[in-house]
């Protein structure tokens, strides 16, 4: 894997620019980029027949996927109530850490963990097979990332060996698998697209010998749809049973932030719906198996520049906001905040004992609110007031934010109880509405009526 050590224990770049070259970083749990920009690209110009495929691809579905938007768009989102899996967190657990990592999911109350196995060192899971299997008769489901790394790339028999070594693992946990990571992403092993269908060929088999499995892709990462529209429309072994995008916007902000001044997250995720509709893929379920916020002030440990890291207040925002926008597109079956345990973007910084961050507390109130709840975004129309209403039988809460100084909420909606974004307790007297997102319970009132109250409030337009 070219990972190998000098005398003193680092590891070298990669001094020959080899595309075979894959060396694992612990501290961001990810490859490194040892290559620039223009050395990948010289690197991949043998490969320009294949982009340019990519690239006419993509170019041939504009008008149908751009028509499946628009209806899309126009279209009331397919209300839902919020399942028990489909908020869900990502851990790296090994035997000798999995009574805290226990602890900490059981104290969420999280119903779904990602997990990631690595073909070239999936032991440490293993060897908590009988631990997972204990959470998933309580009712837990698992989603599996299946890492490949450039030797198995190159032998897709070794990927066939390792991928049918995990379903025979786990296959009684009724699981969803990955099938690789960041395929667009060449420090993953794949510099390609041919060599990512090669890898789903060697998988077809294991597919067919597990067929109470589910398994998911193609993995990629980023706001680079015209990857995942290759792989959609182009030759595959299968068809997906879910899509599966690392849909980050960390770029962008809050996810209520655009992107080329139209693509906010509820956009993004649309779209990549429009993707698949366009397609001559199966309508399948949309999976965002990854996304975090990386934090300011954590040094080495940061897995991101400078440019796109916040701090831990809007860390714990933008992680309700995204889970929150993406229940509300309908159109997203499950979402993993990876991970938990991590010092520079984890819910819990990765010292001594864990210790929480806001995010933590935040997802924590997130999950015990809106389990079983509809969720509702409110309104452009209402803007600058954002937020969601959550609504559960008859009784309904907003979680409700606005730019600008915080104004008061109007006195027509009963509050009944309100609490912040963390679920510390606030006044039910004099309720405001500010960039802070708060939570309020409104007693049994219907969505529309909330609305459209909200809809007579000159002071919060």
């Amino acid at each position: 894997m070219g990972n190998q050590t000098d005398a003193e224990g680092r590891q070298p770049g990669n001094p020959n620019r080899s595309r075979d070259h894959f060396r694992w970083d612990d501290r961001h749990h990810q490859p490194h980029t040892d290559l620039s920009k223009w050395q990948k690209f010289w690197a991949s110009r043998s490969d320009a027949a294949q982009f340019l495929r990519l690239l006419g691809r993509s170019v041939r579905q504009v008008r149908p996927v751009a028509r499946c938007y628009r209806a899309l768009l126009a279209e009331a989102p397919r209300s839902h109530p919020v399942g028990a899996d489909e908020f869900g967190i990502a851990i790296s657990p090994t035997r000798a850490i999995w009574d805290r990592y226990l602890e900490r999911v059981r104290d969420l109350g999280v119903g779904a963990l990602l997990i990631r196995i690595p073909c070239w060192a999936p032991e440490p899971v293993f060897e908590l097979r009988n631990e997972l299997e204990s959470l998933h008769r309580e009712g837990m489901s698992f989603t599996f990332t299946l890492l490949q790394d450039r030797s198995t790339v190159k032998e897709p028999a070794r990927w066939q060996g390792f991928a049918r070594e995990v379903a025979s693992r786990f296959a009684g946990l009724s699981p969803t698998f990955q099938i690789g990571h960041a395929v667009n992403r060449k420090k993953w092993g794949i510099w390609h697209p041919d060599e990512y269908v090669k890898l789903l060929e060697a998988t077809a088999e294991v597919r067919r010998e597990f067929p109470g499995c589910r398994w998911i892709g193609p993995p990629v990462i980023d706001f680079e749809y015209y990857f995942t529209t290759n792989y959609l429309v182009g030759r595959r072994p299968f068809d997906f049973d879910g899509i599966a995008a690392l849909l980050y916007v960390d770029r962008r902000g809050s996810p209520d932030a655009v992107q080329y001044r139209h693509f906010d997250l509820r956009r993004k995720i649309l779209l990549l719906r429009a993707v698949v509709d366009a397609s001559p893929h199966a309508d399948v379920p949309i999976h965002l198996t990854e996304f975090n916020w990386p934090l300011k002030g954590m040094g080495k440990h940061s897995p991101a520049g400078a440019h796109v890291q916040t701090d831990e207040a809007d860390q714990a925002r933008y992680l309700a906001l995204y889970y929150l926008t993406a229940a509300a597109t309908g159109q997203v079956a499950s979402a993993f905040w990876w991970q938990l345990v991590a010092r520079g973007y984890g819910l819990l910084d990765e010292d001594d004992v864990w210790t929480a961050r806001p995010a933590y507390r935040g997802f924590k109130t997130l999950l015990a609110r809106t389990r079983g709840c509809e969720v509702l975004a409110l309104p452009e129309r209402l803007r600058p007031l954002r937020g969601f209403l959550l609504a559960r039988g008859d009784e309904c809460t907003a979680l409700i934010y606005a730019s600008g100084a915080p104004r008061p909420f109007d006195p027509a909606l009963q509050v009944r109880e309100a609490a912040s974004l963390l679920g510390e307790p606030l006044p039910t007297r004099a309720v405001s509405v500010g960039p802070e997102p708060v939570y309020v319970s409104l007693g049994q009132t219907d969505p529309a009526a909330v609305v459209e109250v909200l809809g007579r409030q000159p002071d919060l337009r």
